[in-house]
């Protein structure tokens, strides 16, 4: 299990090159907690390990920041009425590969095993028009999954200056940062994570706890 400060993130496999430099420019230099507490905390957070991706721990903590998600269909959400679950903010779009793999999986978990344990938002950022998004939704046939947007890039960056100030960084795509019950930002799992397996359900079970 990786510890990061907060605003620091992890290089995944399948990013190019430029992403990676890109992760380093991004890295931040938050203070971090005294070693024996920092362990205490790593101990705790059980393992999820996907492939050549690990889930990330980001410390200090941070609350969920308070956020209007706009939803695909119109209207929006506050992601402050999702706390008491668990909420899993995934960051995806169009253009991404891998995101045609996390995200029907997803939404088959989603209805079945994950049905009132866990919210998720799964956030297009695409800066095309809403047409293109819901064209793409579309054509994987997804269902379950609540999709929102990011069009102006208030909610998500991937630029060194984060000039919009959004509080979520993109290290690669897609990317999906875990929130605990209790509103607090816990970490984040880059790249197509498998979600159906029992690491990942632990950390599931973990943010309800927490």
């Amino acid at each position: 299990m990786r510890q990061e400060n907060a605003g620091a993130g992890s290089g995944a496999a399948r990013m190019p090159s430029r992403s990676r430099v890109l992760l380093r420019a991004l890295a931040g230099t938050a203070a971090v907690l005294a070693p024996g507490e920092a362990a205490a905390i790593e101990a705790d957070v059980p393992r999820f390990e996907s492939g050549r991706y690990q889930f990330t721990i980001l410390r200090p903590a941070q609350e969920l920041p308070p956020l209007r998600l706009f939803r695909l269909e119109g209207g929006t959400t506050d992601l402050s009425a999702l706390r008491g679950k668990p909420i899993l903010l995934n960051f995806w779009a169009s253009w991404c590969a891998a995101c045609r793999m996390e995200l029907p999986a997803l939404d088959r978990i989603y209805p079945d095993a994950w049905r009132g344990r866990v919210h998720v938002a799964a956030i297009s950022e695409d800066r095309g028009p809403r047409e293109t998004v819901a064209h793409f939704v579309k054509s994987l046939d997804l269902k379950a999954l609540p999709i929102f947007l990011d069009p102006n890039g208030y909610v998500a960056h991937s630029d060194t200056n984060n000039v919009k100030k959004a509080p979520f960084a993109l290290y690669g795509m897609p990317i999906t940062y875990a929130v605990s019950s209790s509103g607090e930002l816990v970490g984040y799992m880059p790249g197509d994570a498998d979600w159906s397996s029992p690491a990942a359900d632990d950390l599931i079970a973990y943010l309800g706890r927490t």
